[in-house]
C-alpha cells in the first residue's frame, strides 16, 4: 500500500477547494501493525488504520482486504 507525499499542512485548500486530508504513516515494529493516520484537514478529527497481509483495521473495526473492498469501492467509484 502506497500513497503519495503530502503537505499536510493545516486547512490546506490548494488542490480541491476544501481542507485537504492530512496523511501520516508509522511503520510496524514488534507485534504492532504499520498504520496509516488520517487527520482532518480543519479540525483534529483522526482515522487509524491499522494494515496487514491478511486484512484492515480500520478505527477498531477488524475485516478482511476483500471485504473492506466490498464495503468501500462502490463509495469511491461513484
Amino acid at each position: 500500500m502506497k500513497i503519495s507525499k503530502r503537505k499536510n499542512k493545516f486547512y490546506n485548500t490548494e488542490r480541491f477547494g476544501q481542507p485537504e486530508i492530512r496523511v501520516y504513516h508509522k511503520k510496524g515494529y514488534g507485534k504492532k501493525s504499520p498504520r496509516y493516520l488520517l487527520k482532518c484537514g480543519c479540525c483534529n478529527e483522526k482515522l487509524e488504520i491499522y494494515y496487514d497481509k491478511e486484512g484492515l483495521e480500520i478505527n477498531g473495526v477488524n475485516g478482511s482486504i476483500e471485504d473492506w473492498r466490498e464495503i468501500l469501492l462502490p463509495l469511491l467509484t461513484n
